[in-house]
């Protein structure tokens, strides 16, 4: 059952607070970053297979993890606003991976299956973009992404805008863009 996997997770918790040290504040990171170092954000999907800071190594603090269905900038777009108002990111990183689920349906089947479930709101979703991704590729999704990001309002100038496909089957990343 999913509620007892949960306290196994909070047992593991309680070991983890036995060894944790604070992390440093914003207000301590934003008066120790380096002239000209803001952070960067990598953008990334909520699958469970696909942890960015396990394949690209990130230490507590190092990035912004945006995590979402898809890795869709869209849907990340309101944490970059949030979070560049509070120090500037330099670098953002937009990660697709493969065996997405996002490949593996389509908005119309997302909507229907929805529908299904709650009819009586099924007017709530019917014009409703859900990101998926299986009519044009991962590759496709990936740069309408980046574009996306670049097409942004509140792009800083001095932000770079990268996309990579991760391949689940070896863990590789691919630069795309």
């Amino acid at each position: 059952m999913a509620s007892q996997r949960f306290q196994d997770m909070l047992g593991r918790n309680e070991k983890f607070v036995e060894t944790y040290t604070m992390p440093p504040t914003l207000q301590q990171i934003k008066d120790n970053a380096p002239p000209g170092r803001g952070t960067m954000a990598i953008i990334s999907c909520s699958d469970p297979r696909v942890c960015p800071e396990e394949f690209l190594g990130i230490k507590r603090g190092e990035a912004l993890v945006i995590r979402n269905a898809g890795g869709r900038a869209v849907e990340a777009i309101r944490s970059l606003e949030v979070m560049g108002t509070i120090g500037a990111i330099q670098l953002i990183v937009v990660i697709h991976h493969t065996d997405c689920g996002g490949l593996f349906t389509c908005d119309d089947e997302v909507r229907r299956k929805l529908g299904e479930r709650a009819p009586e709101h099924k007017h709530l979703i019917e014009n409703k973009n859900f990101g998926t991704f299986q009519e044009i590729g991962i590759r496709q999704s990936i740069l309408d992404d980046v574009e996306v990001i670049k097409n942004w309002k509140f792009l800083p100038e001095y932000t770079e805008v990268k996309g990579f496909a991760y391949t689940i089957e070896d863990g590789k990343l691919t630069e795309l863009v």
